[in-house]
């Protein structure tokens, strides 16, 4: 009796430890594939499609359970999809399942401050920072979320122990720079933007160093030193902007239209280089120019409504009444919300003598 009990529990536990062997093998061929569902929900947070990334999510719980509590990309998924107590509750599940692997008191202090709850984060990177002394993960996002709760002096200290622990740190370097700038100490922030440019050829850095010089009003230093950056780093936004108002400071509108350009050529859908290219076309006298420049954010940023303000402003500035009154027609059946379109709109009516129709738009 004894002896048939032992052989059905030795054959229920070799079926079992096949069907274990069996589950690995197919989660193994799964996530073998290019377009495994992890994968590919991770591909979907990246273009902001979260419905696709949410059923791709639950498709890999049920087929990868174990690639799923072990790759890194499941955090990344779970906070483009805000699911941070799901977060969370996941580094519990992989605490219990790997119980001397602490990676995921790193998992659960990244999640609280992607949730923005910085006093938690807080406590739970100095869990890191104590805990594992072999990474300075801890130190580094103990400083963040101080700096973010505008405790500078404590977050210099971390970043400084970081260095301690390993002087080659980049992070580091860039945190105490960045302290520097909110502190408005263009000097130390010189200093520090200047090593960390040059050590390690970090493009943006050269351009704050130089809004550092700017700040000190070392202008004709700032634009020499960014000519070699901005040939090395053509893609580099910081660098384009700088130079962009560097030569506004210095009083070549030409060049600084010129600027703002390059501006929009590294970054089509930044505002900006619209905004402050029209007007600074505007000022040199390039009115086709600065008109042409705004009918492109028309159509870039349809669902915003400064494009459409500018272009009206420009004409209502030149004094083209009629022209202004078209374009804050234009304005108001876009965007019925924004007063300049019948405040201004009335002004360049009353211009054209047309007071009747100005004081029916004074009182909508």
């Amino acid at each position: 009796m004894i002896w048939r009990w032992w052989q059905e529990w030795r054959e229920r536990r070799s079926a079992l430890a096949e069907v274990a062997d069996l589950s690995r093998h197919d989660e193994a061929v799964v996530m073998d594939q290019h377009l495994n569902p992890l994968y590919q929900a991770k591909q979907s947070i990246g273009r902001n499609d979260v419905e696709s990334a949410a059923a791709l999510w639950e498709r890999a719980r049920l087929l990868t359970p174990t690639a799923v509590l072990t790759s890194p990309d499941s955090l990344d998924i779970l906070f483009g999809l805000k699911r941070y107590d799901e977060a969370d509750t996941l580094m519990r599940e992989r605490a219990k399942r790997f119980p001397r692997d602490r990676t995921y008191l790193i998992g659960l202090a990244r999640g609280a401050e992607e949730r923005g709850d910085l006093d938690e984060a807080l406590k739970r990177w100095a869990v890191v920072r104590d805990r594992m002394m072999d990474s300075i993960l801890g130190h580094h996002g103990c400083a963040r979320c101080l700096m973010a709760l505008h405790r500078l002096d404590e977050a210099e200290v971390q970043w400084d122990s970081a260095i301690q622990r390993i002087p080659d740190n980049p992070e580091a370097f860039m945190g105490r720079a960045t302290i520097s700038d909110y502190r408005k100490d263009w000097a130390a922030s010189e200093v520090r933007w200047k090593h960390v440019a040059e050590t390690y050829d970090f493009g943006p850095g050269f351009a704050f160093r130089a809004r550092a010089l700017i700040e000190l009003d070392r202008i004709d230093e700032a634009e020499s030193y960014l000519v070699e950056p901005a040939n090395a780093y053509p893609g580099d936004l910081e660098i384009a902007i700088t130079r962009s108002h560097l030569a506004e400071r210095r009083g070549d509108l030409n060049a600084a239209c010129e600027r703002w350009l390059r501006v929009r050529a590294v970054r089509p859908d930044y505002r900006a280089g619209y905004e402050e290219g029209a007007r600074r076309l505007f000022e040199a006298g390039r009115y086709a120019d600065a008109d042409a420049v705004l009918q492109t954010a028309i159509e870039r940023f349809p669902e915003q409504p400064w494009p459409l303000i500018n272009y009206a402003r420009h004409a209502h500035d030149c004094q083209d009444w009629r022209e202004a009154a078209a374009r804050w027609a234009v304005l108001r059946d876009r965007f019925p919300d924004q007063s300049d379109g019948y405040t201004l709109a009335a002004e360049a009516l009353r211009a054209m003598g047309q007071e009747a129709e100005a004081a029916t738009l004074t009182m909508k």
